[in-house]
């Protein structure tokens, strides 16, 4: 069994020489900051065994004789995409910021900032929730219309794990870097620069997801307004549906959820004396897992039929 670390621990390890990229990446996506990774077992591609049905040993009498044991499994290939994309700079422009190096320098921790952004919305709305809906992992809260949502979701190194190429490290960068050309000034190719002389500079890097098993590892609450908030027991029950432990499971939501599906329960209890200067009305764990919010999946679904 793989050990699972964040993304700050895989650059750490093996993307040590820019440090600031890690961190560039994921300062705006507080979810993306806490998913969990393997290597793929072949760099581009991931081949994983799926565990289907289980006959595990039994009880009998002294002399009865023993059970069948059986392990039936299909093996499932999860291919990783690539992530990364061209930037562009006329050769006049570069040289008023010190030369094509230095501008894209400064430009790079915008890059990634908000690549970082649309990377964490893409996982949580395009592969786990979209998860949830298909295995119908799904509480109602109530509202009739638009909504937001809660994700309850617990990584696993096989079922439920994201994927990286441990070979595009070699750089020692979290994302490969290289220059068109070799640096040297060329006519550039996107529309808004067509025929222009320039720079050029392309990020590359390998990453997929592994979900074998969304009924067991991601479920939600949907339909969250400001007149309907989820009960105490759909919120235990979703952290149940996904065998919730403490470390290893999150609660991940936008932050109007928050104020509207879990903060509704510490307002109640919200109790201040005369000499306090702090009205503590956020709730930061449920039951001992952690609650992070993202603005990044904060906009209002169109309802889900339950």
């Amino acid at each position: 069994m793989s050990m699972m670390q964040t993304m700050h621990e895989i650059s750490v390890e093996l993307a040590n020489k820019q440090p600031g990229m890690i961190d560039d990446l994921t300062e705006d996506a507080p979810i993306l900051k806490m998913f969990k990774w393997n290597p793929a077992t072949h760099g581009l591609w991931n081949l994983a065994e799926k565990l289907n049905e289980i006959t595990s040993p039994g009880f009998v009498h002294f002399d009865a004789p023993l059970p069948q044991l059986n392990v039936s499994s299909d093996l499932v290939t999860t291919e990783l995409q690539k992530m990364g994309g061209v930037m562009e700079v006329p050769t006049d422009r570069a040289m008023k910021f010190g030369g094509p190096a230095k501008y894209f320098a400064r430009k790079q921790p915008y890059i990634l900032k908000k690549a970082g952004m649309d990377a964490e919305q893409q996982i949580v709305l395009k592969v786990l929730l979209r998860g949830a809906l298909m295995e119908k992992n799904v509480f109602d809260a109530g509202g009739t219309g638009k909504g937001w949502f809660m994700l309850a979701c617990r990584f696993d190194p096989e079922l439920n794990v994201g994927l990286y190429d441990k070979d595009q490290f070699a750089q020692g960068r979290l994302f490969n870097i290289s220059f068109p050309y070799d640096g040297a000034e060329h006519y550039l190719r996107s529309k808004k620069f067509e025929g222009v002389l320039g720079y050029s500079c392309v990020y590359r890097a390998h990453f997929g997801y592994q979900l074998l098993d969304a009924r067991r590892t991601v479920a939600a609450i949907v339909n969250i307004d400001e007149k309907h908030h989820p009960t105490v027991n759909q919120i235990d029950e979703m952290l149940a549906q996904v065998r919730a432990q403490p470390g290893s499971t999150h609660l991940f939501m936008g932050p109007k959820a928050r104020i509207y599906g879990i903060n509704p329960y510490k307002h109640e209890n919200v109790q201040l004396a005369n000499n306090d200067t702090d009205a503590k009305t956020r709730v930061e764990t449920w039951n001992g897992i952690s609650l992070t919010t993202s603005y990044n999946i904060d906009d209002q679904l169109d309802h889900v039929n339950v």
